[in-house]
């Protein structure tokens, strides 16, 4: 194979705010690590003033620090290696950076923009934790100008500390600010980069799908964008809708910690984060001493900024009008090799079916061998209704509006242990076309549905429709008939074929937070 490199003034591209140089790697360029802003601890960003010479964006920006260490540096996780690909990088405050991949910066070409929003909650992740996440294939394989960034997280983020100064107003939305500011130089650069502007689609995976359903509500965010996807982040996340007062009090409470008062609150931008970090974990811990609840307390904080959860405050007048494509995966909650009952007796797994659902257990497995004919029954200790129902809700309210709405549930089975449903996460490969780069999804099966996905992605981005190519048609969803393309090793379009599952799901108990506890002690 023929490959080049090179990395000069062929290579450079003059941005509004000044010269950056990237690198042409055989059929691509990309800028790594292009500020696209500076922001003051607790304060709104601002762009990036203009620099004389040139700015290197060869590799990646640091990444948001974390307050709890991410999961994924456990000995746990690290053993799901085989199913995620993940990748650490170094931490700073100072983290807004932003990623660019293109074939050619030609301003002439104006091809169509996809911004990855990266998940993680509120809390964790980065633009570069997964290696999933490269763009490379979406603009070799649909002439794409594809961007990623990185954004202010936890209590850098989403700390609400308003009361100690008007300066500090918008500081629990710190995070969403960013992110606005990141599209904001999309919008003044990307067409510098061969992209166009005026053909922006967001996507993101969980806490990346549910920062994209933020800007929503979020007037700032207006014709910043022009269709949204959402991956298995439609979900009601409970720190969007957090009481303001718990907030508050876990800001004055690690305020109180670190022996600062609102008169010399200042000094908290000379604190090194570890000695925040360690403030703040005090203040949860005091209070949920005291019984109330403080986890997860991080998220947006709803004001004139942040208008509050889309399904209750409703879509702004532009986000009316945009086209959506969202899904999820049929076992969110396999969250890796936590354990793998598949290759269970079958009177074990009977067992293990009633001590967990009791009195719901016949009539769910009747319920599910109807939606899912031919597919083992511990799917259902696995099954996600959650984020499918939240999911359907959404399209449910925004197809009224007129733009097209897209619908999907994949139901892959990996060959790992014995069986691996498709879990959070495994969205990831299969849509960026990054298969290579998890090592679970090296089988044929897997690598076809990839392709489908992919394309289906491109097509979406392209043209507001994920038809085409070798694409299963895919009507759009209509609410009181549904409509979900079900991803599998056969793709088919099914209509409602597991509402009555998710409904009785909804009332089996305290199904969903008793399950999560138990995966969790799983983990560890």
């Amino acid at each position: 194979m023929n490959r080049r490199f090179y990395c000069d003034a062929r290579t450079e591209v003059e941005t509004v705010e000044g010269k950056v140089r990237g690198c042409f790697v055989n059929d691509l360029y990309y800028f790594r690590g292009i500020p696209y802003a500076t922001a003051e601890r607790y304060r709104m960003p601002k762009p990036m003033e203009h620099w004389d010479g040139v700015k290197e964006a060869v590799t990646y920006g640091p990444v948001a620090p974390t307050v709890r260490k991410p999961g994924v540096k456990g000995s746990y996780s690290l053993s799901s290696q085989p199913l995620f690909g993940y990748r650490f990088w170094p931490e700073d405050e100072q983290c807004q950076y932003i990623n660019v991949w293109t074939k050619n910066p030609d301003p002439s070409r104006k091809r169509p923009v996809m911004v990855w929003v990266h998940g993680g909650g509120f809390d964790t992740g980065s633009s570069v934790e997964q290696m999933s996440y490269d763009g490379a294939n979406f603009c070799r394989d649909g002439d794409l100008v594809v961007v990623s960034f990185n954004h202010r997280l936890n209590i850098l983020g989403y700390l609400d500390m308003s009361e100690f100064g008007e300066e500090y107003w918008n500081s629990g939305n710190a995070g969403m600010a960013d992110i606005v500011e990141a599209l904001k130089w999309v919008q003044r650069n990307i067409e510098r980069f061969g992209g166009d502007p005026t053909n922006v689609t967001l996507f993101g995976q969980s806490g990346g799908g549910g920062k994209i359903r933020t800007l929503l509500s979020m007037p700032a965010a207006d014709g910043l964008y022009t269709r949204v996807i959402f991956q298995s982040g439609l979900m009601n996340i409970a720190g969007e809708v957090e009481d303001t007062a718990v907030r508050r009090k876990l800001a004055a409470k690690m305020v109180e910690n670190l022996g600062l008062t609102k008169e010399t609150f200042e000094d908290i931008r000379k604190v090194p984060f570890e000695k925040l970090r360690e403030a703040y974990l005090a203040a949860e811990e005091y209070y949920a001493e005291q019984g109330l609840r403080t986890t997860p307390a991080l998220g947006p904080v709803k004001n004139e900024y942040y208008l509050g959860n889309v399904m209750d405050v409703g879509f702004t007048e532009h986000a009316k009008k945009i086209p959506v494509m969202g899904g999820s995966v049929q076992c969110e909650a396999a969250l890796g090799r936590v354990w793998h009952p598949y290759d269970l007796p079958a009177e074990e797994k009977e067992k293990l079916l009633d001590d967990y659902f009791g009195k719901y257990k016949d009539e769910l497995v009747a319920l599910f061998e109807k939606a899912y004919p031919g597919s083992d029954v511990m799917d259902l200790y696995y099954m996600d209704f959650e984020t499918r129902i939240d999911t359907t809700d959404f399209m449910d309210a925004k197809e009224k509006f007129g733009a097209p709405a897209y619908n999907y549930l994949i139901t892959y089975h990996l060959n790992y242990f014995g069986g691996m449903p498709s879990y959070h996460g495994f969205c990831l490969p299969l849509v960026f076309g990054n298969t290579e780069y998890v090592d679970a999804c090296n089988e044929p099966d897997c690598v076809a549905l990839s392709q489908k996905m992919h394309q289906a992605w491109i097509n979406f981005a392209t043209y507001g429709d994920p038809n085409g190519g070798d694409v299963p048609k895919w009507e759009p969803y209509k609410s009181g008939k549904g409509g979900t393309m079900v991803f599998d090793k056969k793709c088919e379009m099914r209509y409602q074929h597991d509402k009555d599952l998710v409904e009785l799901m909804k009332v089996a108990g305290d199904y969903p937070n008793a399950f999560m506890a138990f995966m969790r002690a799983k983990a560890k």
